[in-house]
């Protein structure tokens, strides 16, 4: 290239760039400035960089908020449940930390506002949180049974039962396995004395709580003691019982603390979403005819103590009863007066909790047909037909040839809701297998009756659905059936047919699903299978009411006088919820 091209150049570059003086500079404008300029791509990366920092959680959906983890002890192996928001709908790739162990994927149920969660093997005591893309949770403390000291031997006072090293033996063992407790001062016979373990619903207390108000009694009609002498108490691990410590109470006061481990068993079953609830009811008596002397007893539920409802609480009971006992209290009416009016009545406090059951079927084990539990369960009563032809014949067609009990009772459940149509005036458990219809008290019954027809170990449970304060409660009949190791699952075959009648079980919570083997936080018990009473007096007339919500083989005796009389029970009413 010559020089003269190289200035020709030079001059033509030139002629292209504006003049800064001239009109061609007058057309630049302030925009085109700020774009040219050195700083304007650095500039607009950091902005574009903090608003994606400030804008991604928002576009991804709130982080976690983590409210409760129920039970808050538990051994690994055990189900506990989380509750709180934002979890999401699907797990996908969140998890739980639970002391820095992600349980494996298969270890969870997940919804938006519930996980259940098996506690890793590995796990020790520490902090448990959720993280999502969209965050991590605020932590909440889990202990480790293992992790606790046991808590010192020793009566409190003279004359106190009393628990020396090794009272428990085994040490160890599955719900319904039969345990011996040996030491002192428990008393000749057990008359109200009880055995407290630790409860899967920790209700104001800890594994290493020291106050029977907040544990959990062996029951007389879970048919959990077998003998009881002055140094030694034969028992099965109540149902809903957790590792933790274990009291003897008798007269004289409580023992001292043994440590007892429960062993995992069939399955799990957890207790949550406590509700709480004040409530009354009464039974009215009106007398039409009365001559002389007279009596009339009135038997009146109580609100039962149980796993689900582990600390009920009377407010008033009016008049004062003549006797009490775990599921109703005795009220006596001397010299009734022709046309005299009277009434018993009860108000109480309770938590109620939701329950949730899993189980590995392949782990549910053959049935000990020798045991209390399985002779009491499996025969018929007044309530339940079990031996009925027809009933016997349904329950066979209904199980085939299957033989876990489990899968026996999930089939029967299957059949019964494929079968039977709610109809209020069908109260016959027998005639619904021609006619297809039955009240709820035929559901209750009929399920019971086909379960223990097939070798099932079951029981009708009768109390109240209940909503929030004002609303209506309607008196109610549900089940729970046996399975060894694991204890009393819950089935409410009514409203698996009649999802209508139901609380509200959340978004894509189903109830034919759900109402196999857990239960929701809206049934109040009162008696778990038939209560049997005996008479004041062997010639006092009984009268027995199927349609009241407890199940007694009489509710009413009346003696001499030759006096008539009409009841009436005022159905419970919900006066708070909390």
């Amino acid at each position: 290239m010559t020089n003269g091209d190289m200035h020709e150049t030079s001059l033509e570059e030139r002629a292209r760039v504006p003049d800064p003086d001239g009109d061609e500079g007058d057309k630049v404008k302030p925009h085109q400035r700020i774009l040219r300029s050195t700083w304007f791509i650095p500039t607009v990366v950091v902005v574009a960089l903090i608003v994606f920092v400030f804008m991604s959680p928002r576009m991804g959906g709130s982080p976690p908020h983590l409210e409760s983890i129920v039970p808050s002890t538990a051994k690994p192996g055990d189900v506990v449940i989380l509750t709180g928001r934002n979890f999401g709908a699907t797990r996908d790739t969140s998890e739980v930390r639970i002391s820095g162990i992600a349980p494996t994927s298969t270890d969870y149920t997940w919804s938006d506002t519930r996980i259940s969660v098996r506690i890793p093997d590995e796990a020790t005591s520490g902090i448990v949180y959720v993280i999502t893309k969209s965050g991590r949770s605020g932590v909440l403390l889990f202990i480790n049974p293992a992790d606790i000291p046991v808590l010192a031997s020793g009566a409190t006072h003279q004359g106190d039962p009393y628990l020396p090293a090794n009272a428990l033996q085994p040490a160890a063992a599955r719900v319904g396995e039969p345990i011996t407790i040996r030491g002192m001062n428990f008393g000749l016979e057990k008359g109200d004395s009880q055995v407290y373990f630790t409860p899967s619903a920790l209700q104001g207390g800890s594994s290493g709580t020291l106050d029977p108000k907040n544990m959990l009694p062996a029951q007389d009609y879970n048919s959990d003691y077998i003998s009881w002498s002055n140094i030694e108490i034969t028992l099965r691990v109540p149902d809903g019982a957790v590792s933790g410590n274990v009291l003897v109470t008798s007269d004289k006061g409580t023992s001292n603390a043994s440590y007892f481990v429960v062993n995992k068993g069939a399955g799990n079953k957890t207790y949550s979403s406590p509700r709480k609830y004040s409530l009354q009811y009464s039974m009215d008596v009106g007398v039409t005819q009365a001559n002389g002397e007279n009596t009339l007893y009135l038997w009146l539920p109580t609100v039962l103590r149980a796993p689900e409802q582990p600390q009920p609480n009377p407010v008033s009971v009016d008049p004062a009863p003549l006797m009490e006992t775990a599921s109703a209290d005795l009220f006596s009416f001397t010299n009734l007066q022709r046309g005299g009016k009277y009434r018993a009545s009860m108000s109480w406090m309770l938590d109620r909790y939701a329950v949730e059951t899993q189980v590995n079927p392949s782990d549910v084990p053959a049935y000990d047909t020798t045991s209390d539990v399985y002779r009491t369960f499996t025969a018929p009563d007044p309530m339940v037909p079990s031996a009925n032809p027809d009933i016997v014949k349904a329950a066979a067609a209904a199980v085939g040839a299957e033989k876990n009990p489990w899968l026996k009772a999930r089939r029967i459940y299957d059949w019964l809701l494929a079968q039977i149509a709610y109809n209020p005036s069908a109260k016959d458990a027998v005639a619904a297998l021609k006619t297809k219809r039955g009240d709820v008290f035929v559901f209750s019954s009929l399920y019971c009756a086909l379960l223990r027809a097939q070798g099932v170990p079951s029981r009708m449970v009768a109390g109240y659905l209940v909503g929030d304060q004002g609303q209506p409660a309607s008196r109610h009949f549900w089940d729970e059936f046996y399975i060894d190791t694991l204890g009393w699952v819950p089935v409410d075959p009514f409203l698996a047919d009649n999802p209508n009648r139901a609380p509200s079980l959340g978004d894509g919570v189903e109830a034919r699903s759900y109402y196999f083997g857990n239960l929701d936080n809206q049934h109040i018990v009162f008696t778990k299978g038939l209560d049997t009473v005996n008479q004041m007096n062997p010639s006092g007339i009984t009268r027995q009411d199927r349609d009241l919500p407890y199940l007694m083989s009489f509710q009413a005796e009346a003696v001499g006088g030759g006096f008539t009389y009409s009841t009436s029970f005022e159905d419970l009413t919900i006066t708070g919820t909390y």
